[in-house]
């Protein structure tokens, strides 16, 4: 790094594992994974080798969107239990080294917030201003499908909500939202947090006079809304109020952002956010929907992104998350053995020069659950999908096979401690994934090749050689190759991993790197000159 010794922050060289709170773990038997539940868990991460926690919301919230629909910023939701719970757990992470990272939603508020009901109570008050509204909606068109204007019972004027029509986007223009935003963040860094995942934080800044869109479809609009014309002046703004009081690191969700665009906003030389989230790996329709993917394509966006983030920056890596197919539904090869797929796509991204982000789940090789009936649907976005179809005239058949395709619920399943489930004691909130058998924490931790032991191992690595494993130069040397992806860390890392369900012949500039290294970690079949099917090695 320009001569200078790397910047070994602790949010760089530590890996993040996220929870998704209410199917973690479940302490009191009620079907829901609760506080409590996440405290008993974590000396579980920390076995894996995870550093960092991060957690979906556990804020006060009606759950329509799973938390995502905020009614109170400085509240824990009774789901999940109480202050006191919350606070047990930040001393068991402590105790254990472990940083928690909570998830808040800053564009939008559920409709239940006091002050969206102050606003509808009186429409000449000063919450009117808290939120966005029109006479006449524009052409926008909301994320999970429909009108993104809605009117509230009672009321004359449409409000924006760019998501759900439960979540109405918050008035950033107004100063008194950004301090109310600005003191809850403050409110949980001195209860101890290291740290925010900041919800679509890219769309906070509309642009003046909400003009209708070219293109008023979900994904062309977060492109156009992303990095409006205020938010870098806000994320400044944030910087200075919230987050530099602390050691802790904000983590902008990024819809939207291009590399380019994100190589600003995380630019150490003018400080809004730490890392940028980016959606390029979900953006992929074949990959989203479990369809064959391009791998040419897969591998690009690493390199895309390294190269434009570039050495003053710093990326996070997110392959899988709460809002998407499991990590081998969408990447994978239903042909395929699913642990080597798993361990395959571990070694894409656990070691990239970036700072790894791993779901709940993945590190058993987790994969897509079983719905056979819209009545197991929980997503609300899944929902709408199924309604918005049959609207179209598609059959229930035809409308529902459109919902599981895309459902964020094949990710939002109980997590597997044991092979009887091992949850909780009542009944899931949502039907667990089927085990297709060794699925489970408690099974995984006892085989010394199974997908848990191989991501702990990666996390070893990446925790034990910083110089390589985090910070060493990144190459992907095989840019082209349809199926196999070998990339270079630092001087002496490498790692080649097969994506492909055929066995392919090691080009000879491979062959010689691999020769002149040891071999430290390998998942299938793996000769000098030959990978198997969804092989890998990772050498140094």
């Amino acid at each position: 790094m320009s001569g200078h010794e790397p910047d070994e922050t602790w949010w760089k060289t530590r890996s993040v594992y996220q929870i998704y709170p209410r199917s973690f773990r479940d302490a009191n038997g009620d079907g829901m994974g609760d506080l409590a539940g996440i405290t008993q868990g974590l000396s579980a991460i920390k076995a894996l080798g995870a550093g960092i926690v991060w957690m979906s919301p556990i804020f006060r919230s009606p759950m329509v969107d799973n938390g995502y629909d905020m009614s109170g910023y400085r509240e824990i939701d009774p789901l999940f239990g109480t202050m006191a719970d919350f606070e047990a757990l930040l001393a068991e992470a402590k105790r254990l080294d472990l940083k928690i990272v909570l998830d808040i939603a800053l564009n939008h508020t559920s409709i239940d917030h006091p002050w969206f009901q102050a606003a509808l109570a009186d429409p000449s008050g000063p919450y009117r201003d808290y939120y966005i509204w029109r006479d006449e909606p524009n052409n926008w068109q909301s994320i999970f499908g429909g009108p993104a204007w809605s009117k509230a019972d009672g009321d004359d004027a449409f409000y924006l909500h760019l998501f759900d029509k439960t979540q109405a986007d918050l008035n950033w223009e107004n100063p008194e939202v950004r301090e109310e935003i600005y003191g809850a963040m403050r409110f949980w860094l001195d209860k101890g947090v290291s740290g925010f995942r900041l919800d679509v934080v890219t769309v906070i800044s509309k642009p003046p006079g909400l003009p209708d869109a070219p293109d008023p479809r979900p994904m062309p609009l977060y492109d156009m809304l992303a990095g409006g014309p205020r938010l870098h002046e806000w994320l400044r703004d944030m910087r200075r109020e919230v987050f530099d009081p602390y050691d802790c690191v904000a983590i902008g969700e990024g819809p939207g952002l291009n590399p380019e665009r994100a190589a600003a906003v995380v630019n150490p030389a003018d400080p809004m956010l730490h890392l940028i989230y980016h959606f390029d790996f979900v953006d992929h329709t074949g990959a989203r929907h479990g369809k064959d993917w391009d791998r040419v394509w897969f591998k690009s966006v690493f390199d895309r992104w390294d190269k434009g983030i570039g050495p003053n920056g710093w990326n996070s890596c997110v392959v899988g998350n709460h809002d998407l197919r499991r990590l081998i539904a969408r990447f994978g090869d239903p042909k395929a053995d699913p642990d080597l797929v798993a361990k395959a796509l571990a070694a894409t991204y656990v070691l990239q020069r970036a700072t790894p982000f791993i779901y709940q789940g993945d590190e058993l090789g987790l994969g897509d659950t079983t719905i056979t009936s819209v009545h197991e649907l929980d997503d609300v976005w899944a929902k709408t999908t199924y309604r918005l179809a049959l609207s179209k005239g598609n059959s229930e058949a035809e409308a529902l096979a459109k919902a599981v395709a895309m459902t964020r619920d094949h990710a939002r399943t109980p997590y597997p401690w044991t092979p009887e489930g091992g949850f909780g004691t009542g009944t899931p909130w949502l039907k667990p994934t089927p085990n297709r058998g060794g699925v489970d924490l408690a099974s995984q931790q006892a085989d010394e090749h199974s997908v848990w032991a191989f991501y702990r191992a990666l996390l070893e690595l990446r925790a034990k050689d910083t110089e390589t494993w985090v910070f060493g130069a990144y190459e992907d040397l095989l840019p082209e190759h349809e199926s196999l992806f070998a990339y270079r860390r630092g001087a002496y890392g490498l790692v080649c991993v097969n994506l492909g369900g055929q066995t392919c012949a090691l080009p000879e500039t491979i062959t010689a790197l691999l020769a002149e290294r040891t071999c430290i970690l390998t998942s299938g079949d793996v000769t000098p000159t030959h990978m198997g099917p969804w092989s890998t090695q990772v050498c140094a």
